[in-house]
């Protein structure tokens, strides 16, 4: 009887060993799956992350791009209407020219009538 309990005892230690350490296991099994799902979700963050960057990049350099468009457009159309002011300037310049070459000739139309007269009446 007594080395029965003593073999039942020891098999009772035995079993509660193994389950202890099934447990252990279990334990390890679960910290380990929950390390690997933090690292994917860390790893996943740090993606989110990135992409967010990128597309910030992205934004600001589309930005520079239309302001160094708008840039260009406004510089173009200084250009464009310089060169009209300039151009109109030109064009009122010879006008008055020719209206002083006419009034020039008028004059010397008049003067030459005006000494034919003074011959005829002289």
């Amino acid at each position: 009887e007594k080395e029965r309990r003593m073999k039942q005892a020891k098999e009772a230690k035995l079993e509660e060993e193994k389950r202890k350490k099934a447990e252990l296991e279990k334990k390890m099994k679960a910290k380990e799956e929950a390390s690997v799902k933090e690292r994917e979700l860390a790893a996943r963050k740090e993606e989110e992350k990135r992409q967010r960057e990128l597309r910030k990049a992205e934004m600001a350099e589309r930005r520079r791009k239309a302001v160094e468009k708008e840039r260009e457009e406004k510089k173009r159309k200084i250009q464009e209407e310089a060169a009209e002011r300039k151009q109109e300037a030109l064009r009122r310049k010879q006008e008055l020219e020719e209206i002083k070459v006419k009034e020039l000739e008028k004059k010397r139309l008049e003067e030459e009538h005006r000494l034919e007269e003074q011959r005829r009446a002289g």
